[in-house]
């Protein structure tokens, strides 16, 4: 299940190995992650190209996972479509020969497998935003409140901190002159 052994991917040495696969990963993402309720199933696509000691993976997630509003906690169905690459260093290769790689993944020799599968959930958890919202929040722009309380904007927070800022000396002399209307 997205585990190869590092001999069997080094017997394609001229043509990348291909792998098709339809994973259920909802246990997975739901003990690893609090901001995962459910998911669909996780259509992974990819390739693994042997290059010189280096496997270079190029792999496509595809899934819909149902997380809670940042704001409401209500379900939120959010799609995932993200692709992944990166370098398994299977023949220990020096770290001035992986420069050009962003993520390198050493490869453990006692048991020397490409893990695609951690990856795999790793980087779904990973493209969760730290925002999210349903689509009425996003459009309205719903803030939770309650009984003598509400969550305003930063925007909204920055102007009344501007509206309340009153020269002391000005102050003073507020209650100074009475309204017009009060001459009669």
């Amino acid at each position: 299940m997205l585990n190869w052994d590092v001999q069997d991917v080094r017997r394609y040495k001229d043509k990348p190995f291909e792998f098709e696969e339809e994973l259920d990963l909802t246990k997975e993402l739901t003990t690893r992650s609090d901001d995962v309720l459910d998911s669909a199933p996780v259509e992974v696509k990819g390739q693994l190209f042997n290059d010189h000691g280096l496997v270079i993976s190029d792999v496509k997630v595809k899934t819909t996972l149902k997380v809670p509003s940042t704001r409401s906690l209500l379900p939120v169905e959010l799609p995932v479509d993200i692709r992944i690459n990166e370098a398994y260093n299977i023949d220990d290769l020096a770290e001035e020969d992986l420069e050009d790689y962003a993520v390198v993944i050493s490869v453990n020799d006692d048991n020397p497998t490409i893990n695609i599968y951690e990856s795999v959930i790793d980087n779904i958890l990973l493209s969760i935003p730290s925002k999210v919202l349903t689509k009425k929040e996003e459009q309205e722009n719903i803030m939770p409140s309650g009984k003598d309380w509400e969550v305003i904007s930063e925007e909204d927070f920055n102007s009344q901190k501007e509206e309340e800022h009153v020269n002391p000396e000005f102050a003073k002399l507020k209650g100074l002159f009475k309204d017009d209307g009060d001459k009669k």
